[in-house]
């Protein structure tokens, strides 16, 4: 089974944090994908930034690896 984690922090060292430990929970071999995308705007007085990533990974149902669900 496929599955993804999406991730939004905003501040890119608070995004790389939830990354790697997601990740290291993961076996090498269970990770397909990662899309990273940056947005920024102006709310009328502040910049506000968002950094957020879609992590792609895969499950075997019949035989679980060290994440065994997408929760």
């Amino acid at each position: 089974m496929i599955c993804i984690k999406c991730f939004e922090e905003s501040h890119e060292s608070d995004l790389e944090d939830e990354i790697n430990d997601f990740l290291s929970k993961l076996n090498d071999d269970q990770l397909m994908d990662l899309k990273y995308s940056t947005s920024h705007f102006y709310d009328g007085e502040n910049q506000i930034y968002s950094f957020s990533a879609c992590v792609i990974y895969r499950i075997n149902v019949q035989k679980k690896g060290k994440i065994s669900s997408g929760r």
